[in-house]
Protein backbone atom coordinates (compact mmCIF):
# COMPACT_ATOMS: atom_id res chain seq x y z
CA UNK A 1 0.00 0.00 0.00
CA UNK A 2 2.54 2.38 0.78
CA UNK A 3 4.25 1.82 -3.07
CA UNK A 4 0.90 2.78 -4.73
CA UNK A 5 0.56 6.08 -2.68
CA UNK A 6 3.65 6.74 -3.34
CA UNK A 7 3.58 6.24 -6.86
CA UNK A 8 0.04 7.87 -6.92
CA UNK A 9 1.95 10.87 -5.37
CA UNK A 10 4.86 10.82 -7.27
CA UNK A 11 1.92 10.84 -10.57
CA UNK A 12 0.06 13.87 -9.06
CA UNK A 13 3.39 15.77 -8.98
CA UNK A 14 4.51 14.99 -12.39
CA UNK A 15 1.00 16.06 -13.54
CA UNK A 16 0.52 12.92 -15.06
CA UNK A 17 -3.47 12.60 -14.72
CA UNK A 18 -5.03 15.53 -16.65
CA UNK A 19 -1.94 14.50 -19.44
CA UNK A 20 -3.68 10.49 -19.30
CA UNK A 21 -7.52 11.56 -19.05
CA UNK A 22 -6.60 14.17 -22.28
CA UNK A 23 -5.16 10.63 -24.07
CA UNK A 24 -8.02 8.32 -23.36
CA UNK A 25 -9.52 8.59 -26.95
CA UNK A 26 -5.70 7.46 -28.14
CA UNK A 27 -5.02 5.07 -25.49
CA UNK A 28 -8.89 3.39 -26.36
CA UNK A 29 -7.79 3.40 -30.13
CA UNK A 30 -4.42 1.89 -29.42
CA UNK A 31 -6.45 -1.13 -27.54
CA UNK A 32 -7.86 -1.74 -30.51
CA UNK A 33 -4.55 -1.62 -33.43
CA UNK A 34 -2.86 -3.70 -30.08
CA UNK A 35 -5.71 -6.46 -30.05
CA UNK A 36 -5.54 -6.88 -33.78
CA UNK A 37 -1.46 -6.63 -34.03
CA UNK A 38 -1.97 -9.83 -31.23
CA UNK A 39 -3.95 -11.63 -33.30
CA UNK A 40 -1.61 -11.27 -35.94
CA UNK A 41 1.63 -12.21 -34.13
CA UNK A 42 -0.01 -15.33 -32.88
CA UNK A 43 1.43 -17.37 -36.66
CA UNK A 44 4.58 -16.14 -35.79
CA UNK A 45 7.23 -18.73 -34.81
CA UNK A 46 7.36 -19.33 -31.28
CA UNK A 47 3.75 -18.48 -30.42
CA UNK A 48 2.19 -21.49 -32.04
CA UNK A 49 2.21 -25.14 -30.68
CA UNK A 50 2.60 -28.39 -32.41
CA UNK A 51 -0.40 -30.45 -32.20
CA UNK A 52 -0.18 -33.66 -30.09
CA UNK A 53 -2.36 -36.58 -28.85
CA UNK A 54 -3.17 -36.27 -24.86
CA UNK A 55 -4.84 -39.46 -24.82
CA UNK A 56 -2.52 -42.07 -25.14
CA UNK A 57 -4.97 -45.21 -25.68
CA UNK A 58 -6.47 -43.68 -28.21
CA UNK A 59 -3.10 -44.51 -30.82
CA UNK A 60 -3.97 -43.43 -34.16
CA UNK A 61 -3.08 -45.44 -37.32
CA UNK A 62 -1.47 -47.95 -34.88
CA UNK A 63 -3.56 -51.00 -36.39
CA UNK A 64 -3.60 -51.84 -39.80
CA UNK A 65 -6.71 -50.88 -41.86
CA UNK A 66 -8.71 -53.44 -43.44
CA UNK A 67 -11.30 -51.40 -45.08
CA UNK A 68 -9.24 -52.04 -48.44
CA UNK A 69 -9.98 -53.22 -51.85
CA UNK A 70 -11.68 -56.24 -50.93
CA UNK A 71 -14.42 -53.73 -49.96
CA UNK A 72 -14.33 -52.06 -53.45
CA UNK A 73 -16.63 -54.21 -55.49
CA UNK A 74 -19.26 -54.21 -52.43
CA UNK A 75 -19.15 -50.34 -52.29
CA UNK A 76 -20.14 -50.41 -55.89
CA UNK A 77 -22.49 -52.13 -56.18
CA UNK A 78 -24.18 -50.30 -53.69
CA UNK A 79 -23.35 -46.81 -55.15
CA UNK A 80 -24.63 -48.19 -58.31
CA UNK A 81 -28.26 -48.33 -57.03
CA UNK A 82 -27.69 -45.42 -54.57
CA UNK A 83 -26.86 -43.17 -57.79
CA UNK A 84 -30.65 -43.72 -59.18
CA UNK A 85 -32.12 -42.14 -55.42
CA UNK A 86 -31.69 -38.55 -56.73
CA UNK A 87 -35.50 -39.40 -58.71
CA UNK A 88 -36.85 -41.48 -55.14
CA UNK A 89 -38.77 -39.94 -52.49
CA UNK A 90 -36.93 -39.73 -49.37
CA UNK A 91 -39.06 -42.63 -47.87
CA UNK A 92 -38.42 -44.96 -50.87
CA UNK A 93 -34.73 -44.04 -50.04
CA UNK A 94 -35.16 -44.66 -46.34
CA UNK A 95 -37.11 -47.93 -47.00
CA UNK A 96 -34.37 -49.65 -49.32
CA UNK A 97 -31.66 -48.16 -46.89
CA UNK A 98 -33.50 -49.50 -44.02
CA UNK A 99 -33.83 -53.11 -45.90
CA UNK A 100 -29.87 -52.85 -46.39
CA UNK A 101 -28.46 -52.11 -42.78
CA UNK A 102 -31.10 -55.15 -41.35
CA UNK A 103 -29.51 -57.49 -44.00
CA UNK A 104 -26.67 -57.62 -41.71
CA UNK A 105 -28.28 -57.21 -37.97
CA UNK A 106 -29.00 -53.41 -37.81
CA UNK A 107 -31.64 -52.24 -35.57
CA UNK A 108 -33.34 -49.76 -37.60
CA UNK A 109 -36.11 -47.04 -36.45
CA UNK A 110 -37.22 -43.89 -38.75
CA UNK A 111 -37.50 -40.23 -36.86
CA UNK A 112 -40.29 -38.35 -38.73
CA UNK A 113 -40.37 -34.59 -38.63
CA UNK A 114 -42.60 -33.10 -40.58
CA UNK A 115 -40.58 -29.49 -40.69
CA UNK A 116 -37.12 -31.30 -41.40
CA UNK A 117 -38.23 -34.27 -43.23
CA UNK A 118 -37.46 -37.60 -42.31
CA UNK A 119 -34.13 -39.45 -40.81
CA UNK A 120 -33.56 -42.85 -40.85
CA UNK A 121 -30.56 -44.32 -38.39
CA UNK A 122 -29.81 -47.94 -37.48
CA UNK A 123 -27.94 -49.28 -34.27
CA UNK A 124 -25.26 -51.83 -34.16
CA UNK A 125 -25.20 -53.12 -30.43
CA UNK A 126 -21.68 -54.00 -29.42
CA UNK A 127 -20.61 -57.57 -28.34
CA UNK A 128 -17.97 -56.63 -25.79
CA UNK A 129 -19.41 -53.29 -24.59
CA UNK A 130 -22.72 -52.20 -21.97
CA UNK A 131 -24.84 -50.33 -24.76
CA UNK A 132 -24.40 -47.46 -22.66
CA UNK A 133 -21.80 -45.64 -25.47
CA UNK A 134 -21.89 -44.92 -28.63
CA UNK A 135 -20.33 -44.07 -31.79
CA UNK A 136 -22.14 -41.99 -34.59
CA UNK A 137 -21.41 -42.48 -38.38
CA UNK A 138 -23.68 -39.20 -39.91
CA UNK A 139 -24.40 -39.20 -43.73
CA UNK A 140 -26.27 -36.36 -45.09
CA UNK A 141 -28.05 -37.23 -48.42
CA UNK A 142 -27.47 -33.67 -49.57
CA UNK A 143 -24.41 -31.75 -48.70
CA UNK A 144 -23.60 -28.30 -47.41
CA UNK A 145 -23.58 -27.49 -50.88
CA UNK A 146 -26.79 -29.38 -52.02
CA UNK A 147 -25.26 -31.78 -54.03
CA UNK A 148 -26.32 -35.74 -53.54
CA UNK A 149 -24.09 -36.93 -51.22
CA UNK A 150 -23.69 -40.43 -53.13
CA UNK A 151 -20.40 -41.68 -52.21
CA UNK A 152 -21.09 -40.61 -48.46
CA UNK A 153 -24.09 -43.15 -48.52
CA UNK A 154 -22.35 -45.83 -50.84
CA UNK A 155 -19.49 -45.78 -47.66
CA UNK A 156 -21.80 -45.23 -45.05
CA UNK A 157 -23.54 -48.41 -46.08
CA UNK A 158 -20.35 -50.26 -46.95
CA UNK A 159 -18.62 -49.43 -43.69
CA UNK A 160 -21.95 -50.40 -41.22
CA UNK A 161 -21.79 -53.94 -43.14
CA UNK A 162 -17.95 -53.55 -42.33
CA UNK A 163 -18.05 -52.58 -38.68
CA UNK A 164 -20.54 -55.72 -38.47
CA UNK A 165 -18.16 -58.33 -39.22
CA UNK A 166 -15.98 -57.15 -36.59
CA UNK A 167 -16.19 -58.42 -33.24
CA UNK A 168 -13.87 -56.04 -31.51
CA UNK A 169 -16.37 -52.79 -30.86
CA UNK A 170 -16.76 -51.82 -26.74
CA UNK A 171 -19.15 -49.32 -27.88
CA UNK A 172 -22.19 -49.18 -29.87
CA UNK A 173 -22.05 -47.98 -33.41
CA UNK A 174 -25.30 -45.56 -35.21
CA UNK A 175 -25.53 -44.81 -38.77
CA UNK A 176 -27.25 -41.90 -39.44
CA UNK A 177 -29.09 -40.73 -42.78
CA UNK A 178 -30.32 -37.33 -42.32
CA UNK A 179 -31.82 -35.23 -45.44
CA UNK A 180 -29.45 -32.48 -45.03
CA UNK A 181 -26.48 -31.79 -42.77
CA UNK A 182 -28.01 -28.73 -41.00
CA UNK A 183 -31.69 -28.83 -39.59
CA UNK A 184 -32.53 -32.24 -40.19
CA UNK A 185 -29.62 -33.82 -38.87
CA UNK A 186 -30.01 -31.40 -35.54
CA UNK A 187 -33.49 -32.10 -35.07
CA UNK A 188 -32.55 -35.53 -35.30
CA UNK A 189 -29.59 -35.40 -32.42
CA UNK A 190 -32.38 -33.28 -30.58
CA UNK A 191 -35.08 -36.15 -30.41
CA UNK A 192 -32.56 -38.53 -29.91
CA UNK A 193 -31.49 -37.12 -26.75
CA UNK A 194 -35.35 -35.82 -25.91
CA UNK A 195 -37.74 -38.51 -27.51
CA UNK A 196 -36.45 -41.39 -29.36
CA UNK A 197 -37.46 -44.84 -28.11
CA UNK A 198 -34.64 -46.39 -29.84
CA UNK A 199 -31.25 -45.59 -28.44
CA UNK A 200 -27.97 -46.46 -28.19
CA UNK A 201 -26.56 -44.79 -25.48
CA UNK A 202 -24.20 -41.48 -24.99
CA UNK A 203 -22.71 -40.89 -28.35
CA UNK A 204 -19.20 -39.88 -27.67
CA UNK A 205 -18.27 -38.86 -30.99
CA UNK A 206 -19.77 -38.57 -34.53
CA UNK A 207 -18.04 -38.19 -37.48
CA UNK A 208 -20.08 -36.72 -40.28
CA UNK A 209 -18.90 -37.99 -44.43
CA UNK A 210 -19.51 -35.93 -47.42
CA UNK A 211 -18.24 -37.78 -50.93
CA UNK A 212 -20.39 -36.08 -53.79
CA UNK A 213 -20.71 -37.54 -56.48
CA UNK A 214 -20.20 -41.13 -57.89
CA UNK A 215 -16.47 -40.56 -59.10
CA UNK A 216 -13.87 -43.45 -58.05
CA UNK A 217 -10.72 -40.91 -57.05
CA UNK A 218 -10.67 -37.54 -55.65
CA UNK A 219 -7.65 -35.45 -54.56
CA UNK A 220 -7.56 -34.44 -50.80
CA UNK A 221 -10.03 -34.56 -47.72
CA UNK A 222 -11.21 -31.03 -46.18
CA UNK A 223 -11.55 -31.78 -42.35
CA UNK A 224 -14.32 -29.20 -40.22
CA UNK A 225 -14.45 -28.82 -36.64
CA UNK A 226 -16.09 -25.49 -35.96
CA UNK A 227 -18.93 -25.70 -34.26
CA UNK A 228 -21.94 -23.52 -32.98
CA UNK A 229 -21.84 -21.00 -30.65
CA UNK A 230 -17.78 -21.33 -30.32
CA UNK A 231 -18.07 -24.77 -29.25
CA UNK A 232 -15.30 -26.76 -30.86
CA UNK A 233 -14.71 -30.50 -30.59
CA UNK A 234 -11.96 -31.79 -28.31
CA UNK A 235 -8.32 -31.35 -30.22
CA UNK A 236 -7.75 -35.06 -29.65
CA UNK A 237 -10.74 -35.61 -32.03
CA UNK A 238 -9.39 -33.44 -34.96
CA UNK A 239 -5.41 -34.58 -34.30
CA UNK A 240 -6.24 -37.94 -35.21
CA UNK A 241 -8.63 -36.91 -38.18
CA UNK A 242 -5.48 -35.46 -39.43
CA UNK A 243 -3.02 -37.76 -38.11
CA UNK A 244 -5.07 -40.57 -39.99
CA UNK A 245 -5.63 -38.70 -43.46
CA UNK A 246 -1.82 -37.69 -43.60
CA UNK A 247 -0.71 -41.55 -42.34
CA UNK A 248 -2.98 -42.54 -45.64
CA UNK A 249 -1.03 -40.64 -47.83
CA UNK A 250 -3.89 -38.22 -48.15
CA UNK A 251 -3.52 -33.96 -48.30
CA UNK A 252 -5.03 -32.14 -45.74
CA UNK A 253 -7.74 -29.06 -46.09
CA UNK A 254 -8.81 -26.46 -43.27
CA UNK A 255 -11.26 -23.82 -43.81
CA UNK A 256 -11.91 -24.77 -47.54
CA UNK A 257 -8.18 -23.61 -48.23
CA UNK A 258 -6.36 -26.44 -50.79
CA UNK A 259 -3.98 -27.89 -49.55
CA UNK A 260 -1.37 -26.42 -52.32
CA UNK A 261 -2.23 -22.98 -49.78
CA UNK A 262 -0.93 -24.65 -46.90
CA UNK A 263 2.52 -24.55 -46.06
CA UNK A 264 3.75 -24.88 -42.41
CA UNK A 265 6.53 -23.38 -42.86
CA UNK A 266 5.24 -20.30 -44.25
CA UNK A 267 3.73 -17.12 -41.88
CA UNK A 268 1.32 -16.23 -44.26
CA UNK A 269 -0.20 -19.37 -44.90
CA UNK A 270 -0.52 -19.66 -40.98
CA UNK A 271 -2.07 -16.42 -40.76
CA UNK A 272 -4.55 -17.51 -43.11
CA UNK A 273 -6.07 -20.20 -41.85
CA UNK A 274 -5.94 -18.42 -38.26
CA UNK A 275 -8.13 -15.40 -39.70
CA UNK A 276 -10.20 -17.68 -41.86
CA UNK A 277 -10.72 -19.91 -38.66
CA UNK A 278 -11.73 -16.80 -36.60
CA UNK A 279 -14.43 -15.96 -39.78
CA UNK A 280 -16.08 -19.15 -39.94
CA UNK A 281 -15.92 -19.14 -35.90
CA UNK A 282 -17.40 -16.27 -35.72
CA UNK A 283 -20.24 -16.73 -38.94
CA UNK A 284 -20.47 -20.81 -38.12
CA UNK A 285 -24.66 -21.38 -38.40
CA UNK A 286 -24.32 -18.91 -41.24
CA UNK A 287 -22.09 -19.86 -43.90
CA UNK A 288 -22.42 -23.28 -45.26
CA UNK A 289 -23.09 -25.92 -42.37
CA UNK A 290 -20.93 -28.97 -43.45
CA UNK A 291 -22.65 -31.10 -40.46
CA UNK A 292 -20.53 -31.79 -37.23
CA UNK A 293 -22.58 -28.33 -36.47
CA UNK A 294 -25.23 -30.17 -35.35
CA UNK A 295 -23.70 -31.77 -32.33
CA UNK A 296 -22.74 -28.73 -30.92
CA UNK A 297 -24.31 -28.42 -27.25
CA UNK A 298 -24.37 -32.18 -26.68
CA UNK A 299 -20.80 -32.86 -25.78
CA UNK A 300 -20.35 -34.84 -28.52
CA UNK A 301 -17.21 -34.15 -30.42
CA UNK A 302 -17.43 -34.15 -34.07
CA UNK A 303 -15.67 -33.37 -37.28
CA UNK A 304 -16.78 -33.94 -41.13
CA UNK A 305 -14.24 -35.33 -43.30
CA UNK A 306 -15.15 -33.93 -47.12
CA UNK A 307 -13.16 -35.33 -50.40
CA UNK A 308 -12.71 -32.61 -53.21
CA UNK A 309 -12.62 -33.17 -56.89
CA UNK A 310 -13.35 -36.02 -59.20
CA UNK A 311 -9.81 -37.12 -60.18
CA UNK A 312 -6.44 -37.44 -58.13
CA UNK A 313 -4.28 -41.28 -56.85
CA UNK A 314 -6.81 -41.01 -53.96
CA UNK A 315 -9.30 -43.97 -54.17
CA UNK A 316 -12.62 -44.21 -52.19
CA UNK A 317 -11.78 -47.21 -50.15
CA UNK A 318 -8.76 -45.08 -49.26
CA UNK A 319 -11.19 -42.20 -47.66
CA UNK A 320 -12.89 -45.12 -46.27
CA UNK A 321 -10.16 -45.86 -43.93
CA UNK A 322 -10.15 -42.60 -42.27
CA UNK A 323 -13.53 -43.06 -40.69
CA UNK A 324 -12.26 -46.70 -39.62
CA UNK A 325 -9.43 -45.85 -38.42
CA UNK A 326 -11.49 -43.33 -36.11
CA UNK A 327 -13.66 -45.39 -35.31
CA UNK A 328 -11.16 -48.09 -34.18
CA UNK A 329 -9.31 -45.31 -31.92
CA UNK A 330 -12.30 -44.07 -30.57
CA UNK A 331 -13.29 -47.15 -29.61
CA UNK A 332 -10.09 -47.77 -27.09
CA UNK A 333 -11.33 -44.52 -24.88
CA UNK A 334 -12.71 -45.72 -21.48
CA UNK A 335 -13.64 -42.21 -20.81
CA UNK A 336 -14.71 -39.63 -22.89
CA UNK A 337 -12.70 -36.59 -24.53
CA UNK A 338 -11.37 -34.69 -21.41
CA UNK A 339 -7.36 -34.80 -21.63
CA UNK A 340 -6.66 -32.10 -24.81
CA UNK A 341 -7.75 -28.45 -25.51
CA UNK A 342 -11.48 -27.78 -26.20
CA UNK A 343 -10.28 -23.83 -26.81
CA UNK A 344 -7.96 -23.48 -29.29
CA UNK A 345 -7.45 -21.93 -33.16
CA UNK A 346 -5.35 -24.23 -35.63
CA UNK A 347 -2.74 -22.25 -38.09
CA UNK A 348 -1.83 -25.05 -39.98
CA UNK A 349 -3.17 -28.93 -39.50
CA UNK A 350 -0.45 -30.07 -37.23
CA UNK A 351 0.40 -26.76 -35.34
CA UNK A 352 -2.23 -24.88 -32.71
CA UNK A 353 -3.01 -21.97 -30.48
CA UNK A 354 -4.48 -22.40 -26.96
CA UNK A 355 -6.43 -19.97 -25.15
CA UNK A 356 -4.28 -18.52 -22.95
CA UNK A 357 -2.33 -17.55 -26.28
CA UNK A 358 -5.21 -15.99 -27.96
CA UNK A 359 -7.93 -14.56 -25.56
CA UNK A 360 -5.84 -11.17 -24.34
CA UNK A 361 -6.63 -9.82 -27.96
CA UNK A 362 -10.02 -10.52 -26.90
CA UNK A 363 -9.65 -8.06 -23.50
CA UNK A 364 -7.87 -5.84 -24.45
CA UNK A 365 -10.38 -4.66 -27.48
CA UNK A 366 -12.93 -4.74 -24.58
CA UNK A 367 -10.62 -2.81 -22.21
CA UNK A 368 -10.62 -0.27 -25.53
CA UNK A 369 -14.42 -0.04 -24.99
CA UNK A 370 -14.24 0.27 -21.28
CA UNK A 371 -12.06 3.03 -21.53
CA UNK A 372 -13.66 4.97 -24.16
CA UNK A 373 -16.69 4.65 -21.51
CA UNK A 374 -14.08 6.23 -19.41
CA UNK A 375 -13.72 8.75 -21.46
CA UNK A 376 -17.17 9.80 -21.92
CA UNK A 377 -17.48 10.28 -18.48
CA UNK A 378 -14.81 12.17 -17.50
CA UNK A 379 -13.10 13.88 -19.95
CA UNK A 380 -15.79 16.97 -20.10
CA UNK A 381 -17.01 19.50 -17.77
CA UNK A 382 -19.41 17.29 -16.38
CA UNK A 383 -16.82 14.88 -14.94
CA UNK A 384 -18.69 15.95 -11.22
CA UNK A 385 -22.34 15.03 -12.23
CA UNK A 386 -23.59 12.44 -9.89
CA UNK A 387 -24.76 8.93 -11.13
CA UNK A 388 -28.14 9.73 -9.16
CA UNK A 389 -28.40 12.82 -11.15
CA UNK A 390 -31.59 13.18 -13.39
CA UNK A 391 -29.13 13.30 -16.32
CA UNK A 392 -28.08 9.41 -15.41
CA UNK A 393 -31.44 8.32 -14.56
CA UNK A 394 -32.57 9.34 -18.39
CA UNK A 395 -29.79 8.17 -19.54
CA UNK A 396 -30.37 4.49 -18.00
CA UNK A 397 -34.18 4.89 -18.91
CA UNK A 398 -32.98 5.17 -22.68
CA UNK A 399 -30.83 2.77 -22.34
CA UNK A 400 -33.21 0.04 -20.85
CA UNK A 401 -35.93 2.06 -23.50
CA UNK A 402 -33.42 0.64 -26.46
CA UNK A 403 -32.84 -2.71 -24.70
CA UNK A 404 -36.75 -3.25 -24.83
CA UNK A 405 -36.56 -1.99 -28.75
CA UNK A 406 -34.13 -4.40 -29.52
CA UNK A 407 -35.82 -6.93 -28.10
CA UNK A 408 -39.17 -6.37 -30.09
CA UNK A 409 -36.95 -5.73 -33.72
CA UNK A 410 -35.45 -9.56 -32.82
CA UNK A 411 -38.98 -10.95 -32.13
CA UNK A 412 -40.92 -8.78 -34.95
CA UNK A 413 -38.47 -10.64 -37.90
CA UNK A 414 -39.67 -13.64 -36.82
CA UNK A 415 -43.06 -13.39 -37.23
CA UNK A 416 -42.66 -10.89 -40.55
CA UNK A 417 -38.94 -12.20 -42.14
CA UNK A 418 -39.33 -9.18 -44.37
CA UNK A 419 -35.98 -8.64 -46.30
CA UNK A 420 -37.32 -5.38 -47.44
CA UNK A 421 -38.63 -4.08 -43.94
CA UNK A 422 -35.84 -4.76 -42.76
CA UNK A 423 -33.33 -2.93 -45.17
CA UNK A 424 -36.21 -0.18 -44.65
CA UNK A 425 -35.51 -0.14 -40.82
CA UNK A 426 -31.89 -0.13 -40.97
CA UNK A 427 -31.92 3.12 -43.59
CA UNK A 428 -34.46 4.71 -41.06
CA UNK A 429 -32.11 3.61 -37.93
CA UNK A 430 -29.24 5.67 -40.21
CA UNK A 431 -31.37 8.78 -40.25
CA UNK A 432 -31.51 8.84 -36.46
CA UNK A 433 -28.76 11.34 -36.30
CA UNK A 434 -29.78 13.78 -39.31
CA UNK A 435 -33.31 14.07 -37.11
CA UNK A 436 -32.22 16.87 -34.41
CA UNK A 437 -33.81 19.90 -34.01
CA UNK A 438 -36.98 18.26 -36.40
CA UNK A 439 -38.20 15.68 -34.05
CA UNK A 440 -35.99 15.54 -30.98
CA UNK A 441 -32.77 17.20 -29.08
CA UNK A 442 -30.30 15.56 -26.90
CA UNK A 443 -27.68 18.16 -26.02
CA UNK A 444 -25.02 17.97 -23.17
CA UNK A 445 -24.70 16.60 -20.60
CA UNK A 446 -27.10 13.53 -21.56
CA UNK A 447 -25.41 13.10 -24.91
CA UNK A 448 -21.77 12.17 -23.09
CA UNK A 449 -23.86 9.79 -20.23
CA UNK A 450 -25.24 8.23 -23.09
CA UNK A 451 -22.09 7.29 -24.69
CA UNK A 452 -20.51 6.41 -21.42
CA UNK A 453 -22.90 3.61 -21.04
CA UNK A 454 -22.95 2.01 -24.78
CA UNK A 455 -19.56 1.78 -24.67
CA UNK A 456 -19.57 0.30 -20.64
CA UNK A 457 -22.35 -1.83 -21.84
CA UNK A 458 -20.16 -3.13 -25.11
CA UNK A 459 -17.27 -4.17 -22.55
CA UNK A 460 -19.53 -5.96 -20.63
CA UNK A 461 -21.05 -7.71 -23.63
CA UNK A 462 -17.48 -8.98 -25.29
CA UNK A 463 -16.04 -9.83 -21.80
CA UNK A 464 -18.65 -11.97 -21.20
CA UNK A 465 -18.71 -13.88 -24.67
CA UNK A 466 -14.78 -14.14 -24.74
CA UNK A 467 -14.68 -16.90 -22.99
CA UNK A 468 -17.44 -19.37 -24.52
CA UNK A 469 -17.33 -17.89 -27.94
CA UNK A 470 -13.98 -15.96 -29.07
CA UNK A 471 -14.52 -15.77 -32.53
CA UNK A 472 -17.44 -13.92 -32.29
CA UNK A 473 -16.70 -11.70 -29.75
CA UNK A 474 -13.76 -10.56 -30.94
CA UNK A 475 -15.23 -10.27 -34.80
CA UNK A 476 -18.47 -7.86 -33.05
CA UNK A 477 -16.26 -6.31 -30.69
CA UNK A 478 -13.96 -5.13 -33.55
CA UNK A 479 -16.97 -4.21 -35.84
CA UNK A 480 -18.32 -2.25 -33.32
CA UNK A 481 -15.22 -0.14 -32.54
CA UNK A 482 -15.64 3.05 -34.70
CA UNK A 483 -18.57 3.53 -32.10
CA UNK A 484 -15.92 4.96 -30.14
CA UNK A 485 -15.01 7.50 -32.80
CA UNK A 486 -17.95 8.92 -32.97
CA UNK A 487 -18.42 12.52 -31.57
CA UNK A 488 -21.52 13.48 -29.21
CA UNK A 489 -23.52 16.49 -29.90
CA UNK A 490 -22.19 19.80 -31.51
CA UNK A 491 -19.03 17.89 -32.92
CA UNK A 492 -20.84 15.80 -34.73
CA UNK A 493 -19.12 15.60 -38.13
CA UNK A 494 -19.59 13.73 -41.48
CA UNK A 495 -16.80 11.41 -40.70
CA UNK A 496 -18.94 10.91 -37.43
CA UNK A 497 -21.94 10.09 -39.57
CA UNK A 498 -19.53 7.59 -41.71
CA UNK A 499 -18.29 5.59 -38.96
CA UNK A 500 -21.69 5.55 -37.50
CA UNK A 501 -23.65 3.78 -40.45
CA UNK A 502 -20.24 1.51 -40.99
CA UNK A 503 -20.43 0.27 -37.44
CA UNK A 504 -24.54 -0.44 -37.57
CA UNK A 505 -24.70 -4.50 -36.68
CA UNK A 506 -26.90 -4.87 -39.98
CA UNK A 507 -24.68 -3.26 -42.02
CA UNK A 508 -21.65 -4.68 -40.99
CA UNK A 509 -22.35 -7.79 -40.91
CA UNK A 510 -23.41 -7.61 -44.43
CA UNK A 511 -20.32 -5.85 -45.85
CA UNK A 512 -17.74 -8.52 -43.76
CA UNK A 513 -20.24 -11.10 -43.24
CA UNK A 514 -22.55 -13.45 -45.33
CA UNK A 515 -24.16 -11.16 -47.94
CA UNK A 516 -26.80 -13.80 -49.41
CA UNK A 517 -30.01 -14.01 -47.91
CA UNK A 518 -28.62 -12.07 -44.77
CA UNK A 519 -31.66 -12.07 -42.96
CA UNK A 520 -33.00 -15.46 -43.21
CA UNK A 521 -29.84 -17.12 -42.68
CA UNK A 522 -29.76 -15.24 -38.83
CA UNK A 523 -33.40 -16.24 -38.37
CA UNK A 524 -32.51 -19.58 -39.83
CA UNK A 525 -29.54 -20.14 -37.79
CA UNK A 526 -31.48 -19.70 -34.47
CA UNK A 527 -34.65 -21.12 -34.97
CA UNK A 528 -32.78 -24.67 -36.79
CA UNK A 529 -29.53 -24.66 -34.90
CA UNK A 530 -29.53 -22.68 -31.65
CA UNK A 531 -27.23 -20.20 -32.71
CA UNK A 532 -26.77 -17.21 -31.18
CA UNK A 533 -25.48 -14.69 -33.46
CA UNK A 534 -29.01 -13.05 -33.96
CA UNK A 535 -28.93 -12.44 -30.80
CA UNK A 536 -26.08 -11.01 -29.78
CA UNK A 537 -26.54 -8.78 -32.83
CA UNK A 538 -29.60 -7.29 -31.45
CA UNK A 539 -29.41 -7.36 -27.66
CA UNK A 540 -25.85 -6.53 -27.45
CA UNK A 541 -24.73 -4.48 -30.10
CA UNK A 542 -27.93 -2.56 -31.49
CA UNK A 543 -28.80 -1.67 -27.83
CA UNK A 544 -25.19 0.15 -27.83
CA UNK A 545 -25.19 1.46 -31.32
CA UNK A 546 -28.63 3.47 -30.95
CA UNK A 547 -27.27 4.94 -27.90
CA UNK A 548 -24.57 6.18 -30.19
CA UNK A 549 -26.94 7.68 -32.77
CA UNK A 550 -29.33 9.31 -30.26
CA UNK A 551 -26.15 10.93 -28.62
CA UNK A 552 -24.86 12.14 -31.76
CA UNK A 553 -28.08 13.76 -32.63
CA UNK A 554 -27.42 17.40 -33.06
CA UNK A 555 -29.68 20.48 -33.03
CA UNK A 556 -27.56 21.58 -36.10
CA UNK A 557 -27.45 19.55 -39.19
CA UNK A 558 -23.79 17.69 -38.98
CA UNK A 559 -21.87 21.17 -38.68
CA UNK A 560 -21.04 21.27 -42.46
CA UNK A 561 -22.86 24.10 -43.02
CA UNK A 562 -20.82 25.73 -39.94
CA UNK A 563 -17.46 24.02 -41.01
CA UNK A 564 -18.07 26.20 -44.65
CA UNK A 565 -18.60 29.04 -43.04
CA UNK A 566 -15.57 28.87 -41.07
CA UNK A 567 -13.22 28.02 -44.42
CA UNK A 568 -15.05 30.67 -45.86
Amino acid sequence: MALLEQLQRRMVEMGLVPKIVALLPVISLLCALVSTVWLAILPVEGQYRRTYISENALMPSQAYSYFRETEWNILRGYRSQIESFGDLTTAQRNRQMSQWLQEFGTKTSLYQSEEYGDSLYGILHSQRGDGTEAILLAIPWLNSENELNIGGASLGISLARYFSRWPVWSKNIIVVFSENPNAALRSWVQAYHTSLDLTGGSIEAAIVLDYPGANDYFEYVEISYDGLNGELPNLDLVNIAVSITEHEGMDVSLHGIIPDDIDDDSYWSRLRILARGVYRGAFSGLEQVSGNEAFSGWRIQSVTLKAHGSSGSNDITTFGRIPEAMFRSINNLLEKFHQSFFFYILVAPRYFVSISSYLPAAIVLSVGFAVASLNSLINNQYQNLSFFSPCSLIAVLIWLSSMLASFIVSQFFFYVPSTSFFVLLTLMMCLIPLGGGRLWTIAEPLSHRLQCYAFLYMSLVTTSLMMVNFSLAFVVGLLAFPLTSVKSYKSFSLKSYVLLVLSHPFISIYLFGPRHELLRKLLDAWEELGCWTWFVLCLAWLPSWTLVALSANTSTKLDLAVTHKKNQ
